[in-house]
């Protein structure tokens, strides 16, 4: 189900300001083209999630992405600044639910989880960047794994 991220952010972002909404031209939505259970799924975080040995993301307009393993024994780190961070720091599966999407595969709700999953860093106000490089590329990446769904789980 979708909902409106932002301004649920936005109540919630006292002292600041709240922060700009950005309507996209055109959804990227699209229905099921099969059962959930023959899907190959994969993770997208907006929590600037890397691999140890990754290079940092850079707070605040930093529109690259990391590839991570779906191997949920991989030692991961988050980079992105944010208020609720205290939790995820302790444990990334909040926002990077590695361990619970294999489970799903193993009692066979989802067919199989991607060989990779991929990070960006969320909040990024480019949004030229983000439709015109980052999103294309990931697409690109998620279509040569041969995903069928990818999980978009914000930040």
């Amino acid at each position: 189900m979708a909902f409106d991220y932002l301004p649920i952010l936005a109540e919630n972002a006292a002292p600041k300001p709240p922060r700009k909404l950005y309507r996209a031209p055109r959804i990227g939505w699209r229905p099921l083209g099969r059962p959930l259970n023959e899907m190959r799924v994969s993770l997208v975080t907006s929590a600037a999630v890397r691999q140890t040995r990754q290079r940092a993301f850079t707070a605040g307009g930093d529109a690259s992405h990391r590839r991570i393993a779906a191997d949920s024994d991989i030692e991961v780190i988050v980079d992105h600044h944010s208020p609720v961070g205290r939790d995820v720091r302790r444990d990334a599966e909040v926002v990077f639910p590695r361990r619970a999407l294999r489970e799903l595969a193993r009692k066979g709700v989802v067919g199989s989880v991607a060989p990779a999953h991929f990070s960006i860093y969320g909040g990024i106000a480019d949004h030229d960047a983000i439709t015109e490089r980052l999103a294309p590329e990931l697409t690109r990446r998620l279509a040569a794994m041969r995903v069928d769904l990818a999980l978009m789980v914000p930040y």
